[in-house]
């Protein structure tokens, strides 16, 4: 592999993965954490976090593919691994191979699973919908799905809320409507001799939002990685692990009215310096940040953009009596002195949501692990 060359990386700080990850599990206290490693755990590296929470303590992750699963045990990586959607019927084999635990919620997947079994007892966990719509076991549909397996034993049953994050009246009710829809699930298996041995609905804000939702384990994603669904992640004691860091590369005077970039979209106000810093919307810093006018850090102050962002370059305004240097490091999401961007902020600037911003931080930009 070559070298890192170009002057851009995320540093992923392990130090506040545990950290967030024992304030987590004090708070789920009967309930045991299962870490949502998906989508390269949300961009930040799925065997490295993974690694790092099993030495800690953590035996449960979760997945959406078989593929991610096999990358883990390739990896070394022991305990239970969920994957969150059904896979497809050919790759049931290879989720075995690797002890991987797949989820189930067709008749189709369930009698292939049965067959595989045979005499032994049928290895999955059984998903409900509740009302997120998406996929699971419709909840009318559940008591003939139920006597479809028998009686015996199966891994787990377990659901997912669709607005648990949300604070609206109308949200706090749906999210109790689908407890108490899960609930009742629980007493349909149970009147149809099934005794899951795990049963959770609780997401990170089920788990930091409605204590009734920690079950036997509760499943944790972006709270894992350092913010809350609903914001004040630092009030919760929790810690942003990714930082995305890059260096300015050249500096040029521009006059005043100039129009810098792509659009020629903002004029300079008065003469002053750009730098361009060699990252851009390629490897996840979104175009949106610049017309929600968002903002770099440079020696603990923060500029805005002066063009709309580049495909490989953006270009910050850092005006006309700044020390900014060629080679000073650029922080455009993390701390540096007393500013600070967190991926939330990008969210907002940008009308989405955090999680979409840590996973679009692309594959082109290394991760260095600290701690």
């Amino acid at each position: 592999m070559v070298d890192r060359l170009r002057p851009v990386h995320a540093e992923i700080n392990i130090g506040n993965l545990i950290h967030n990850y024992d304030y987590l599990s004090a708070l789920a206290t009967g309930s045991r954490i299962c870490a949502v490693v998906k989508a390269d755990a949300y961009g930040h590296g799925a065997v490295e976090v993974a690694r790092a929470l099993y030495e800690r303590g953590c035996r449960d992750f979760a997945v959406a593919l078989v593929e991610e699963g096999v990358e883990l045990r390739r990896a070394g990586v022991d305990g239970e691994i969920l994957v969150l959607s059904q896979p497809p019927l050919d790759a049931l084999s290879t989720a075995a191979q690797y002890q991987i635990s797949v989820t189930a919620y067709t008749k189709e997947a369930i009698n292939a699973i049965l067959s595989a079994a045979g005499e032994d007892r049928p290895s999955f966990q059984l998903k409900v919908d509740t009302g997120m719509y998406r996929v699971g076991v419709a909840f009318d549909d559940l008591e003939a799905i139920v006597n479809l397996i028998g009686p015996g034993s199966i891994d787990g049953l377990w659901s997912h809320f669709a607005v648990a994050d949300e604070d609206s009246p109308e949200s706090v009710e749906f999210t109790l409507l689908q407890l108490a829809r899960f609930r009742s699930a629980i007493d349909t298996l149970t009147k149809g001799g099934l005794a899951p041995s795990q049963l959770h609905i609780g997401n990170s804000s089920g788990l930091l939002y409605y204590p009734q939702s920690r079950l036997t384990k509760s499943r944790v994603g972006l709270a894992l990685y350092g913010y809350a669904p609903k914001g004040g992640s630092v009030a919760l004691e929790l810690r942003p692990v990714m930082s995305l860091i890059s260096e300015v590369a050249f500096i040029k005077e521009v006059e005043e009215g100039e129009r810098p970039s792509y659009g020629r979209r903002k004029p300079m106000a008065r003469r002053g310096n750009v730098a361009t810093v060699p990252i851009g919307y390629a490897d996840g810093v979104p175009r949106r940040l610049f017309d929600g006018d968002g903002k770099v850090a440079i020696n603990g102050r923060r500029y805005p953009f002066a063009g709309v962002i580049t495909m490989d370059q953006i270009l910050i305004d850092v005006g006309v009596s700044e020390s900014v240097e060629i080679g000073d490091r650029v922080t455009l999401i993390g701390s540096d002195g007393p500013a600070n961007i967190g991926a939330d902020e990008w969210a907002a600037r940008c009308n989405t949501i955090t999680w979409e911003i840590l996973c679009g931080i692309s594959k082109r930009v290394p991760r260095i692990y600290l701690g």
